[in-house]
């Protein structure tokens, strides 16, 4: 049903020329990553052993899932300090300022973030990090590192040793590690869902430094590249993850300040600690 309301929703100007061909170039392009990771490879044999370890890690616990947003900025985020946190793309700036370090690191955008912040992302040896199993080659192969597969079908996969479906957005994939991992309540913050930039869904865009979309100035620098948001598309992905969780009696919420984003019931973030 989620899926028959988003084709439905989607106008003919977002199924753009550009858009459709970069989708059929994007799927060919896959191919070789697909064949070795669902023809089981030796490194695909050992990386989803890695995966492995981490299910139900944390059953029954709650965590924090932490977006790049504006609001962060309107966010304490010290009383994240002792929680555990599943944080994405470039949350590990400034993290020591910020009054908490992640527990866990998750990037998946390959052409945005994993090539773009290559040498950065290679470099954070001190916590767990999940990066997109078509971007390996890029990266230092080291403990602390596993490798996400997402095919293009849209579903929540409860088992992250097959794949799982990016969801136009890596807090999807986020949603899904932290089902995986077993937890039983999951809350976002700082996933304002509201970029102050307008267009087709999926379309490039090149910085000019001063974008005000993330919790710090200069997020991308000038001329970096960066895609416009499919809302509709993330909307869907986010409701298969609650369907999902409340179908196995867990939750997700959305503690994110002012955030913009409706699948989820609203919590007070504040109201989540006993400070």
């Amino acid at each position: 049903m989620s899926r028959l309301r988003y084709l439905k929703e989607m106008s003919l100007k977002e199924l753009s020329f550009e858009r459709i061909a970069n989708a059929i170039k994007v799927r060919l392009k896959d191919i070789p990553h697909f064949i070795s990771w669902h023809g089981n490879t030796s490194f695909a044999r050992q990386n989803k052993a890695k995966l492995a370890q981490y299910h139900n890690k944390h059953k029954g616990q709650r965590c924090f899932i932490v977006a790049n947003g504006p609001s962060l900025k309107q966010t304490d985020l010290s009383f994240l300090k002792g929680e555990v946190t599943i944080a994405m793309n470039r949350m590990y700036l400034n993290s020591g300022d910020m009054g908490f370090t992640p527990t866990y690191i998750v990037v998946q955008d390959i052409a945005i973030q994993l090539v773009q912040f290559r040498d950065d992302l290679d470099a954070l040896d001190h916590l767990p990090k999940f990066f997109n199993w078509n971007a390996r080659h890029l990266f230092t192969k080291k403990d602390n590192l596993s490798f996400i597969r997402s095919d293009y079908t849209p579903q929540f996969s409860t088992d992250l040793t097959k794949t799982t479906w990016g969801g136009h957005s890596v807090t999807a994939v986020c949603m899904q590690l932290a089902f995986y991992m077993g937890f039983d309540e999951v809350y976002l913050v700082g996933k304002d869902h509201n970029y102050e930039q307008t267009g087709t869904p999926g379309a490039l865009v090149y910085s000019t430094g001063d974008e005000k979309n993330h919790f710090t100035q200069g997020y991308y620098k000038k001329g970096m590249a960066w895609r416009i948001p499919d809302y509709k598309g993330e909307e869907l992905a986010y409701r298969m993850a609650r369907e999902t969780f409340e179908k196995h009696g867990r939750t997700i919420k959305d503690a994110t300040i002012n955030g913009k984003l409706e699948v989820f019931d609203k919590v007070d973030y504040y109201t989540l600690f006993n400070k």
